[in-house]
């Protein structure tokens, strides 16, 4: 591993005193300033040390009498590792807010072992939880619950954080794969677990130019961590096999959830066939760090930024109807295969020209199709939103299928939707004859209707278009303003 030549020319002062009082900060009195550092900075200084600070989280020690150095500091992504050429495994962590300070801290892959994957020479992580290696994601919950109980009443707070560590690094797949691949090699490639991101207090020492440190231990590591409590639809969610896993585009979140989660609730992988047709969420409440993972975009490596729940601190609240939304889900799953050429008819009709839902549904009585297929399943997609039709369809008083769209026909006006992200609402005067509208809404395309082009918004009573945003009620707040409704702007937000 490099070492430095010399110290970067970094502004050191003489620690004189400290003074730590049990809480986060430690307060350091040098011959030139005072400095508040995180306590588990401070607490491993002493008078007669030099230290420099790099920015408001960022410090660095050279502890008198030794060849040490500490850093302190902020990180953010922690890339996958690397071989340097001498074989030996290093990860490159980004520092953040830190001005004066290293651009990077090259993590030695044996530190990276014995902080995160190493408990202690006589045991495994696996062995802190009680369980085996062959565990399920629902078996190391269980042992992590009972684990977490019998150590509630421990003196030792770092016992309960050692287990906590252990379940969180074994819950998630990828880092449970790379822990397994340590014990059986010791000289396999280590993961920062979660991709980083927190506070970082290293051993080592920089490298020749400064812009570098090279950690030959970590002393410590916080990782960011944020609060959320949030709703997910279950139909956004993907099936695995030993797991569900929710991600949020929107808010940037992802979560995974196990069997222990979901009070028992049983799946496999045919749930994404069906999962469209799902209506009940699912309400997260869990503890959130930072991740992010590089991908190639518009020809450039961008880093894509998630909050990833800790699996030792996620709760989830389950609708109580779950049994039943699944059960119709399937239904309508099965009920679609059951009638597939009827439908296929029918979405090549409404490709065609705009048909009315009651002409949908006397067809399916003709063919004595179930009742709980309904019009709009036939035009339905796995990424529609139901709050948009249902807010649009009780307060219709018929409605359209045409294509991917759902036109409502309101009092004073008729509304096109596509419910789904990405797609503007349009709204048009009511027309004097329905049948005469329709026939030419189904000549023309939204392009058209947006640019007016050769006068087909202005011949439909194009009155405006509205543009989703990350509130939902307020979008409906602006349709019912372009219907003229008497409902007012507070009513429409409750």
């Amino acid at each position: 591993m490099a070492t430095a030549v010399e110290t970067p020319a970094l502004n050191f002062s003489l620690i004189r005193t400290i003074t730590t009082d049990g809480t986060a900060v430690a307060r350091i009195q040098t011959e030139e300033q005072v400095l508040d550092v995180p306590s588990l900075f401070g607490r491993r200084l002493r008078p007669g040390d030099r230290i420099a600070q790099l920015g408001p989280d960022g410090f660095v020690a050279e502890m008198r009498g030794a060849k040490l150095r500490w850093l302190h500091a902020p990180i953010g992504y922690a890339a996958q590792p690397k071989q340097n050429k001498n074989g030996e495994w290093m990860v490159r962590a980004e520092t953040a807010n830190c001005p004066t300070g290293p651009k990077t801290i090259i993590i030695a892959g044996d530190a990276l072992r014995r902080y995160f994957y190493q408990a202690s020479d006589l045991q495994t992580l696996y062995d802190i939880l009680g369980c085996s290696p062959e565990s399920t994601i629902d078996a190391l919950r269980i042992a992590w619950r009972v684990k977490n109980l019998e150590l509630s009443a421990s003196l030792v707070a770092s016992n309960g954080m050692i287990a906590e560590r252990a379940f969180n690094l074994l819950a998630h797949p990828d880092l449970r794969k790379c822990y397994d691949a340590l014990l059986t090699d010791g000289d396999a490639a280590p993961i920062f677990p979660y991709g980083g991101f927190g506070l970082i207090l290293v051993e080592g020492d920089f490298s020749q130019d400064g812009t570098a440190f090279f950690a030959n231990a970590i002393l410590a590591f916080r990782p960011e961590v944020k609060l959320r409590i949030f709703s997910v639809l279950l139909r956004q969610c993907e099936f695995l096999a030993d797991r569900i896993v929710c991600r949020d585009p929107r808010r940037r979140i992802e979560v995974s959830l196990d069997a222990g989660l979901l009070g028992g609730l049983q799946w496999d992988l045919t749930w994404n066939q069906w999962r469209q047709w799902l209506k009940s969420r699912i309400e997260v409440d869990a503890a959130f760090v930072q991740s992010g993972k590089y991908q190639f975009t518009s020809g450039e490596w961008k880093l894509r930024k998630w909050l990833t729940a800790l699996p030792s601190r996620l709760r989830v609240k389950v609708a109580e109807n779950l049994g039943e939304d699944v059960a119709r889900a399937r239904a309508i799953h099965y009920l679609l295969g059951e009638h597939a050429d009827v439908v296929q008819r029918i979405r090549e009709e409404i490709e065609r020209q705009p048909v009315e839902h009651s002409t949908v549904q006397r067809w399916f009585d003709e063919l004595a199709v179930s009742p709980a297929l309904k019009p709009q399943h036939v035009a339905w997609h796995a990424d529609f939103d139901a709050y948009y039709f249902d807010q649009l369809r009780r307060r219709a008083t018929t409605w359209y299928l045409f294509g991917r769209e759902f036109l409502f026909v309101l009092p004073n006006v008729i509304v096109a939707e596509i419910p789904q992200a990405g797609h503007a609402t349009y709204v048009f005067a009511k027309p004097k004859s329905l049948d005469a509208f329709m026939r030419r809404y189904g000549g023309v395309t939204r392009d058209d209707i947006r640019h007016n082009r050769a006068n087909r918004a202005s011949d439909l009573g194009f009155v405006g278009r509205v543009v989703r945003g990350k509130r939902k009620k307020r979008w409906l707040a602006s349709i019912l303003k372009l219907a003229g409704e008497k409902a007012d702007y507070v009513e429409a937000l409750e």
